[in-house]
């Protein structure tokens, strides 16, 4: 029973740590000096206790019988909504890719059409620097084979589709996962919180891996919890083959997925479930190690082992290039050349990788004073969480800037309305966080750990693009778990939770 408690305790601890990362969040975009997105503070503040009052409010009402007595046609009224306004959205957002989406894109029509992009040399240069992104590849390819055979050739419509469909089915898992949880009350309440979130009106037009992997946490986390309840062992191998197979999908779009995945590890292990943490990490070995052996396969169509070898950039420098010592820095900047010249200026990748890390360790030695570390932590989490566009327009616009229809003209950077836009979407973020915090803060006072995978996963999110190289969209993959934490916020005592079946 000790050791029982000593576990329980210590996964509370593991929970409570989301609540410091946030609020430092919340206060360093609000009130830090920094003039990265030219926000208005005062604005921010103004709209961040407005829209936080707002949520509050909002989220009382679902305890409201008539939410809980039409939770299905509330829940499936939702999950249309999204679709349907999603695939508008695309229509009038329709772009010509030309950033990162542009090669992964390229890449896969490449291989339907003439069967490689191996020979195609901007592609080898990309794929052989950055073979994490081959998993998208292959998910594009498989796109445009299905709805080849099928006849369909408008291709970015396609992954327009494929997108949105995803996106549905996480809106489905996570509404789900706060209903194991916090009962109907909970489902409603998350779709409240959706609703919130503007950019999701159209981040499936984005095509690339931010939007694409936005299902994939909570998916995960929707199978470990049915791991969790599982009675028999056929239901616990069941559940932790499909725990184990939406994470490794899912790591394929996007790594970072993996984040959620360790958090339900992680919860398992403290709450003390045993045969399903075991089951859990043997399918999660099993399928990536096979799984990874198949797409090296795939991969060896198109590119040599010993090229990706040779020139792929290193963790280091991803490392590196999240440790922004100068103001006048950005993330990606290295003296007036940039990271990445400096990364490829190497034939030898050991060389190479010395260089990098002698980098990072003088920058870890100058970073050794408080105020130091605190000034970069403060501009690189800004950078990071101080956009509540995600900058997904970044993509959608990069191959035509001019906002020449009416939502254009509210979420590019030249609209006339995207300053309001960015201030509304940037204090929403902010409530968001200030409502999974206070849910956060009732589940550590009720000693509750249903919502540790939630919790811990937002730990681990912020942990890792405190680490990592960063960027206003990268934090958008986990919004979803953000919406899910908030939702398990109570206004009244604990329901008797309705588990489905």
């Amino acid at each position: 029973m000790k050791g029982k408690r000593i576990l329980r305790a210590l996964l509370l601890a593991g929970m409570g740590l989301m609540i410091p990362c946030y609020a430092f969040t919340v206060l360093n975009v609000t009130l830090s000096p920094w003039t990265l997105y030219e926000r208005s503070r005062a604005a921010l503040v103004l709209l961040t206790a407005l829209c936080t009052a707002g949520l509050l409010l909002a989220l009382r009402a679902a305890d409201r019988p008539f939410f809980a007595r039409q939770e299905s046609a509330v829940l499936a009224a939702a999950a249309a909504f999204y679709f349907l306004v999603q695939m508008a959205m695309a229509q009038a957002l329709r772009f010509t890719p030309v950033t990162d989406a542009e090669q992964c894109f390229t890449a896969a029509e490449l291989i339907v059409d003439t069967g490689t992009f191996g020979n195609n040399e901007r592609s080898w240069v990309y794929f052989t620097r950055y073979p994490f992104n081959l998993g998208f590849v292959y998910l594009l390819e498989g796109i445009f084979r299905f709805f080849g055979m099928l006849g369909w050739s408008d291709r970015f419509m396609q992954v327009v589709l494929v997108c949105s469909l995803l996106f549905t089915l996480g809106l489905l898992c996570g509404a789900r996962v706060c209903r194991r949880i916090g009962g109907a009350a909970a489902q409603t309440r998350m779709l409240m919180l959706f609703a919130s979130c503007l950019p999701f009106l159209y981040c499936t037009t984005e095509l690339y891996t931010d939007a694409f992997s936005l299902a994939f946490p909570v998916m995960t986390i929707y199978a470990c919890l049915r791991l969790r309840e599982a009675k028999t062992a056929r239901g616990r191998v069941l559940w932790a083959l499909a725990f184990a197979l939406v994470s490794f999908m899912g790591a394929q779009i996007k790594f970072t997925v993996v984040i959620a995945a360790i958090a339900c590890v992680i919860a398992l292990i403290f709450e003390r479930r045993g045969r399903a943490a075991l089951c859990a990490l043997a399918l999660l070995a099993a399928v990536f190690f096979g799984g990874d052996a198949l797409v090296d396969r795939h991969t060896a169509r198109h590119l040599s082992a010993q090229d990706i070898a040779q020139n792929e950039l290193p963790r280091l420098h991803h490392i590196a290039m999240g440790l922004s010592i100068h103001e006048d820095e950005g993330y990606g900047q290295y003296g007036d050349g940039g990271w990445l010249i400096f990364s490829t200026s190497f034939d030898d990748p050991q060389a190479r990788d010395d260089a990098l890390l002698e980098e990072i360790i003088d920058r870890i030695y100058y970073l050794r004073y408080p105020n130091r570390l605190l000034n970069m932590m403060s501009r690189k989490n800004l950078s990071t969480f101080g956009n509540g566009t995600f900058q997904l327009n970044e993509i959608i616009e990069a191959d035509a800037h001019e906002p020449d229809n009416a939502v254009k003209r509210v979420i590019f950077w030249g609209g006339k309305a995207y300053p309001a836009y960015y201030h509304l979407c940037t204090a929403l973020l902010m409530a968001q966080m200030i409502v999974a915090m206070l849910a956060c803060a009732q589940a550590l006072r009720r000693r509750e750990t249903d919502g540790a995978p939630l919790f811990i996963a937002l730990v681990g999110a912020f942990l890792f693009l405190c680490i990592w190289e960063t960027r206003g969209r990268y934090f958008f993959q986990f919004e979803m778990i953000l919406l899910c934490a908030g939702a398990l916020l109570r206004f009244g005592k604990r329901p008797q939770c309705e588990i489905d079946g």
